[in-house]
């Protein structure tokens, strides 16, 4: 009898072992992701406020700014053409109306300067000048003393004033973000710079600190520390997507969970439909401008197909959902927000966008006022995790290749961005670049930060609560204080989430990785046993 040839033999080992490595590469993609290596974005380090006179003393009791004011920070001054108006209101079930009749935009000058080389003062040469229109923003802290503002800049022609402020992405689309509701003034910060290091631009915005002078009557007075913030808006340098065509039937796309609103176009989505989720979608990007009946429904209907797989109890159909989200980007938004206790995300200022012919991302994330033990109602567990409970995430975690890829991106995490020693850091340089800026602002706000005798529409209270009979007042004011609870909430809660990710996937319903296929069992089977056994047979 003819014997097979050694080389054929030889071959079919190799053909093998290649078939089995790739069989095990499939089988567990999870091993397979990036180092975690940071990406610092545009954040610079945070230099230290080594100022040795007193913070308060070219801030006169009515607030009025005298000459000699000079801060380590950038300073932003707004002119504003008359009041800024009270253009919405809120029903009592959070839905967010727009009075018809009132325009709410006004028109106004800002000037920005900065002296990266020293400190800066209000009369400086500006490094940034700008005709704007101007509005206050929030939902919750549209009732606060301390106003925040967007802004949209434009040239003396009235086209759009596109520019690059302070190192930010080009736009002309601002946020000024001073909420009462953070006394520490660094949830935001410390939240939107770690997120920066690990997803970029497309997972957070760019924020820079400064401080806001109101211009008026020839005056100045001061309005209190703020980070001038990039607006969520599509862009090469914010979110990264296409630019919708002017005669087309499909876009990339920016959407928004969060309240029903007229201010935006509401979809009818799945989710929506059957009952998922309470909070709607809202369309971002495109603008009111360039979108057409035609897109919005090619929007609706897009997303609408992720919602209608993902709450799917029919394996073949949930399994499909990897085909259209970017699995490592809902788990980075996951882990992100939960690490810090953001809880709001997920229902509210919850972003999405989606370029064209790509699958569908979730981020930037968005506003950490309530995050890290600040929510008003309730202390917040640091023993046990919540945003597996949220719209979309609460499908997710039912899949046990999801949990897989949770739990070993978080090891990656805690070795780089999520690192304690790290988030100490930044917490150290900020605190010591705040050092004076703070105070002012405590001063300036001193009945809102200080003085909570009863609750106020005007601040943001912190409720109490009962253990034994025995009242905990949760309101401190104490600047140390608040920076000490950020630093043990985060400390506390950080050590559990490892353990919690593990209880999750104990509780999974589904296993979409490609080894829970019986298909690939049956032929890694064969592939283990036997082609050794053919190439045994050929021997004899």
């Amino acid at each position: 009898m003819r014997r097979r040839s050694p080389n054929r033999r030889i071959l079919l080992l190799i053909l093998w072992i290649l078939a089995c490595a790739l069989l095990f590469i499939l089988s567990f993609p999870r091993f397979f992701t990036d180092n975690g290596i940071l990406n610092p974005g545009s954040y610079k380090t945070l230099e230290k406020d080594s100022s040795a006179e007193n913070p308060l003393k070219y801030v006169g009791t009515d607030f009025s700014v005298k000459r000699g004011f000079h801060t380590n920070l950038p300073i932003v001054i707004l002119e504003i053409d008359g009041e800024l108006p009270e253009y919405k209101y809120f029903t009592d079930n959070g839905i967010e109306i727009s009075d018809k009749d009132i325009e709410p935009y006004t028109f106004g000058k800002m000037t920005v300067i900065y002296n990266e080389n020293g400190e800066s003062t209000p009369f400086d040469t500006p490094i940034y000048e700008s005709g704007i229109k101007i509005k206050k923003r929030g939902h919750t802290s549209m009732a606060f003393d301390k106003p925040q503002y967007k802004i949209k800049t434009f040239l003396p022609d009235g086209t759009n004033n596109d520019a690059s402020i302070l190192g930010m992405g080009e736009g002309n689309d601002w946020i000024l973000n001073g909420s009462l509701a953070d006394k520490s003034l660094i949830r935001n910060y410390l939240a939107y710079r770690i997120c920066s290091e690990v997803g970029g631009n497309d997972l957070s915005p760019d924020v820079r600190y400064c401080e806001v002078l109101l211009k008026s009557d020839g005056g100045l007075k001061y309005n209190g520390v703020y980070l001038l913030s990039e607006s969520i808006d599509a862009g090469p340098e914010r979110v990264n997507i296409e630019k919708t065509g002017k005669k087309t039937d499909y876009t990339s796309y920016i959407i928004r969970r969060d309240r029903q609103t007229d201010f935006d176009v509401m979809l009818s989505t799945y989710g929506r439909l059957h009952g998922f989720s309470d909070q709607y979608i809202g369309i971002k990007y495109p603008g009111k401008t360039k979108l057409t009946e035609s897109l919005i429904r090619y929007i609706e209907k897009d997303y609408s197909i992720t919602e209608r797989i993902l709450y799917s109890d029919r394996l073949n159909e949930y399994r499909l959902y990897k085909k259209f989200i970017d699995t490592k980007s809902f788990a980075d938004y996951f882990l992100l927000n939960e690490f810090f206790g953001n809880y709001d995300a997920g229902e509210h200022s919850t972003y999405m966008y989606k370029d064209s012919g790509s699958k569908l991302c979730i981020g930037p994330v968005w506003d950490f006022d309530q995050a890290m033990n600040n929510n008003s109602l309730e202390e917040m567990d640091t023993d046990s995790i919540a945003f597996h409970t949220k719209p979309l995430f609460d499908r997710l975690v039912l899949d046990r290749e999801f949990i897989n890829i949770l739990k070993d991106r978080y090891v990656t995490l805690r070795k780089s961005a999520l690192n304690e020693e790290h988030i100490n850091d930044i917490i150290d340089e900020t605190v010591a670049c705040l050092r004076s800026a703070r105070k002012r602002e405590w001063y300036r706000y001193a009945a809102d930060y200080v003085h909570y005798d009863e609750p106020s529409p005007g601040n943001y209270y912190l409720q109490g609560y009962l253990i034994d009979g025995i009242e905990i007042d949760r309101m401190n004011d104490d600047y140390d204080q608040e920076i000490y609870n950020i630093r043990n909430y985060l400390h506390k809660h950080s050590l559990v989430i490892q353990e919690s990710l593990t209880e999750l996937y104990d509780s999974t319903r589904f296993d979409t990785s490609p080894g829970g296929y019986n298909v690939y069992f049956l032929i890694l089977l064969f592939a283990v046993f036997a082609v050794p056994s053919l190439v045994i047979n050929q021997r004899k």
